[in-house]
């Protein structure tokens, strides 16, 4: 009965995956082997040596694990709430943060590289939940594929231009995605369909984020129209248009409270604004050339608050307020967003820094770039800890790491998706 609830396609491959997995036995299912293969309509020149099934299987296996621990710490929070201690952070002790620390970096060789896309890497996310990375790339399409496995899972096929930016809501329900096309489009990931094209900038997109604004899912976009829009993503109405910088806007980040968004580009500096009022609240300048890269992060458990901002009511924005950038000019650097001090400054990058993100310690930094590297970078120390020389044969333009597994994703001009295990 289980069998009828299979497609058509489902079926197929699944009596491929039981055919091949018979075939690399050897001898040991011979006499089935042929029987087989006429009663499910397999071709005898189907392609096998993917080991279909036994991915599969150890990939259940790795998910029934993770539930399992996905259980433990629900029971952690239910236990949490009924003592009146709220909030999602309050599951992560000390202890787990050192874990963190001793066992979530990337390491060399890369577990798979991924082949598929027909030009240069442009965008890269995980899902917040699921082993799926979904990539963009300058062939106008969008893959999707399971880091466990290194499979292709699908193409989404839409916009008319490059692929500039991705982005996965927090609930994972949702892909957005932007264009050259000057458009953005949201992507119903139960379906795989666009259900929105969003539409008003006046050239390039270059990023999305998305934002919870109003108990509202909203999406902002930057463009090379010098300005960013905010998005209801139920209307598909912009809200708000948030102008300030005076040229090309390339990249933006949403503070982890979804308090303030920061924008920066061409104009070599960094705005700072509320979301609330569409208002610039802080500028940030020190770069001396195009500001590729931003994104926001805890406080560095490690780096000291060198600017001397005394706590006050705003403490938990002061928590949330810090700000890693990257650009140009070679450099990384760490602000406090809100008294607009740079407060780290890391050079080791020999080329462009092409994208950065605080490591989930809050204790590095990690980076590509355009010196085919990847970089991780001790804040306490201030120094490039470990670095991965030839990441990938090219400039390596976009780089993520998933919230769930000790995983890192990379995709670079070479046409290639890169998928790094963390210990």
């Amino acid at each position: 009965m289980a069998s009828m609830t299979l497609t058509e396609r489902q079926r197929s491959e699944l009596n491929v995956a039981i055919y091949e997995y018979m075939m690399s036995q050897g001898e040991k299912y011979s006499n089935t082997i042929e029987n087989f293969r006429k009663e499910a309509s397999i071709p005898i020149d189907t392609e096998i040596g993917k080991s279909i099934l036994e991915k599969k299987w150890t990939s259940v296996v790795r998910l029934q694990k993770r539930l399992m621990e996905l259980e433990s710490k629900l029971e952690v929070l239910q236990q949490q709430r009924k003592y009146g201690v709220d909030g999602l952070n309050d599951i992560t002790t000390p202890c787990e943060e050192l874990k963190l620390d001793s066992k979530m970096l990337p390491r060399a060789p890369p577990r798979f590289r991924l082949t598929g896309h027909r030009a240069s890497i442009t965008a890269i996310a995980i899902h917040p939940t699921y082993t799926m990375v979904a990539s963009g790339s300058e062939d106008t399409s969008i893959k999707l594929w399971d880091f466990e496995s290194g499979q292709h899972e699908r193409t989404l096929k839409g916009h008319s231009g490059s692929v500039t930016g991705l982005a996965f809501d927090r609930r994972g329900i949702y892909l957005g995605s932007c264009s050259s096309d000057i458009s953005a489009k949201l992507w119903d990931l139960n379906t795989f369909t666009c259900i929105r094209t969003f539409k008003g900038h006046e050239h390039t997109l270059s990023q999305l984020k998305f934002v919870d604004w109003n108990n509202e899912d909203h999406i902002v976009t930057c463009s090379r129209d010098q300005t960013l829009k905010l998005w209801n993503i139920n209307s598909g109405f912009c809200v708000r248009t948030l102008i300030g910088h005076s040229d090309w806007v390339k990249t933006i980040a949403v503070s982890l409270d979804s308090k303030y968004i920061a924008s920066g580009g061409h104009d070599q500096t960094i705005l700072v604004w509320s979301i609330s009022t569409g208002d610039i609240i802080q500028t940030l300048r020190g770069h001396d050339h195009v500001i590729e890269t931003l994104c926001y992060g805890k406080k560095p458990l490690d780096l000291s608050n060198s600017s001397g901002t005394q706590e006050s009511a705003e403490k938990q924005s002061m928590e949330f307020s810090y700000l890693v950038s990257g650009g140009r000019d070679r450099t990384i650097r760490i602000w406090d967003s809100l008294s607009g001090i740079c407060m780290l400054v890391l050079s080791s990058h020999e080329n462009w820094v092409r994208c950065v993100f605080f490591h989930p310690s809050n204790k590095y930094v990690i980076s590509c770039g355009d010196d085919k590297t990847i970089r991780v970078f001790d804040l306490k120390e201030g120094r490039c800890l470990k670095t991965i020389s030839d990441a990938h044969s090219h400039f390596v333009s976009c780089i993520a790491m998933s919230s769930s597994y000790p995983v890192i994703v990379s995709g670079s001009v070479d046409k290639n998706i890169s998928i790094w295990t963390c210990n």
